[in-house]
């Protein structure tokens, strides 16, 4: 058995660490992070790692599953995939974990508006959708944040180091990649590709001595929505895409 602790009052989750951080290169814009509800994520496989690098993995879990983890359930979703854990060898010093991802996203919540109003996820099919290429179509409503605006939607993290259409009617384009994620240490993005890595340090290595490990892992969605707005089309474009949950991992 995993024992799961609750750190901090964010939404906890145990030793999966999913998280990346997508970053516009561009200075034809804005881009602003808000707040998510729901977080659904398809995780695949999680490994311990001896250095960022990876070089050297142990697999954990290698399993499809789809969790919320902005939910006050996900701790049970964990444990239900935590459950065919295979314990690393006794005696390794271990720093780093790697995940695996889908790298579509099924998200509710939004970000500020360059203007005076917000950038909701939206419902149903959008005008636009998003693509590895591509942002997804907001929708803008102006005046004070309501979470209630905001519907679920699937946002997908665009191609690495890649030209990304904006959606709107300018057909503008801006550079897009994860060299500088706000948690993670790296992430690794195969264009047209289905999956994504992302590889994040424990606050300190973890070397497994044959006793039932204790996972802390402090987890909060508050930057998790991304958009981006482009100067040249004003207030209420709307692009959005998925963004950086904050994490604290603890393997003890």
């Amino acid at each position: 058995m995993i024992n799961i602790k609750i750190l901090n009052k964010f939404t906890i989750v145990t030793f999966m660490a999913v998280s990346f951080s997508g970053v516009v290169n561009s200075g034809i814009g804005t881009q602003t992070w808000g707040p998510a509800s729901a977080y659904n994520v398809e995780l695949k496989k999680v490994e311990l790692c001896t250095s960022s690098a990876c070089t050297t993995a142990h697999t954990l879990v290698e399993k499809t599953q789809v969790m919320d983890i902005a939910s006050a359930e996900v701790g049970a979703a964990i444990g239900s995939y935590a459950s065919t854990m295979t314990l690393p060898p006794i005696g390794v010093s271990y720093t780093h974990m790697r995940s695996t991802v889908d790298r579509t996203f099924t998200i509710t919540g939004y970000a500020a508006s360059t203007g005076a109003g917000y950038c909701y996820t939206k419902s149903g099919t959008p005008g636009i959708p998003g693509t590895y290429t591509k942002f997804e179509t907001g929708s803008y409503v102006a005046g004070a944040a309501d979470a209630t605006n905001a519907g679920s939607a699937t946002l997908v993290a665009p191609n690495d180091g890649a030209t990304i259409v904006i959606n709107d009617d300018s057909g503008g384009t801006i550079g897009f990649d994860y060299n500088s994620p706000s948690y993670a240490v790296s992430i690794s993005v195969t264009d047209g590709a289905e999956d994504m890595t992302v590889v994040n340090l424990l606050t300190t290595p973890y070397t497994y001595y044959g006793q039932t490990p204790i996972i802390d892992i402090a987890f909060s969605t508050q930057l998790a929505v991304s958009n981006f707005e482009s100067d040249a089309i004003g207030d209420g474009e709307c692009n959005l895409f998925p963004g950086e949950p904050e994490l604290k991992i603890t393997i003890k």
